[in-house]
């Protein structure tokens, strides 16, 4: 009898899970989306020095101050046909496509630390540590595109969540040592080039000291085993992008950006080659 009522049961009780987690996800795109279209604002404003918290976000061609229904991510954009809904200036694509685009790394990142209603209150701060993190990734890969700049301002927020992450590592039965050694290793060994190029009076550095900076802050939130292949695909990025688009000044901090949100994606799948490449 009671095996019969567990048959009946356990479907309808897989289906409500099956349900809640895609309600979940979607709630994750939602957030995603909502990131993206702060970090349009954010990568806008920063390089300019303009607050992003308290001044509202307005058309950069008319100087209209937006209203509510006119931030609603990805919405907006279709429902205004892609226009500036008080002087019809278009309005970039790229801006929808940054909405989608982050809400798509958002699911991306979660599924690949198998969050679902399941998970643990943990599991979820890791996560909205991990989000926090891209954050920065995405700011800076943004800015450093537009303007080749690395804002200090957003390093050190970086530094901040990264200092968090360290705090949980023990938590995780994780050794900070490998972290530290992200942090330390490498950007010394680039710098120590950076110092020879100028001892031979070399005009230009191999890599800039924002560069430098910025790889001893990924160093810090990855390890240095993560570190190491995050490095060497944005080398490969980089070769890429130059082949296509003839940099004259690659904007090193954006394909670090990409090369560390995808090894984010892929950390899990990759982790034997991790543990390889660790130092603890």
């Amino acid at each position: 009898m009671l095996k019969g009522v567990c048959f009946i049961v356990y479907p309808f009780v897989i289906r409500k899970e099956s349900k809640m987690n895609v309600f979940l996800y979607c709630m994750i795109f939602i957030a995603g989306t909502v990131f993206g279209s702060f970090f349009s604002l954010a990568v806008y404003r920063i390089p300019r020095k303009e607050n992003i918290t308290y001044v509202h976000s307005h058309c950069v061609n008319c100087n209209h101050e937006l209203g509510v229904w006119d931030l609603i991510p990805v919405l907006s954009y279709l429902f205004l046909k892609g226009k500036c809904r008080y002087c019809g200036e278009r309005i970039r694509a790229r801006y929808l496509l940054l909405e989608v685009f982050s809400g798509i790394v958002f699911i991306l990142v979660a599924f690949s630390q198998h969050i679902s209603m399941q998970s643990t209150l943990f599991d979820f701060i890791v996560l909205g540590i991990t989000y926090l993190f891209i954050v920065g990734l995405f700011l800076i890969g943004g800015i450093d595109k537009e303007n080749y700049l690395i804002p200090d301002s957003v390093l050190l927020y970086m530094i901040v969540i990264c200092l968090i992450h360290l705090v949980i590592l023990p938590f995780q039965n994780i050794s900070v040592v490998d972290y530290i050694a992200g942090f330390l290793i490498i950007p010394l060994v680039f710098q120590l080039i950076n110092m020879v190029a100028k001892l031979n009076r070399e005009k230009e550095f191999p890599i800039g000291f924002g560069d430098v900076k910025y790889l001893a802050v990924v160093g810090l939130f990855f390890g240095l085993g993560a570190q190491i292949l995050v490095l060497v695909l944005t080398l490969w990025l980089a070769a890429i992008g130059y082949l296509i688009h003839h940099y004259k000044q690659i904007p090193f901090g954006y394909y670090l950006s990409i090369a560390a949100v995808v090894i984010i994606i892929l950390m899990n799948q990759i982790s034997p080659l991790l543990e390889m490449l660790s130092l603890s």
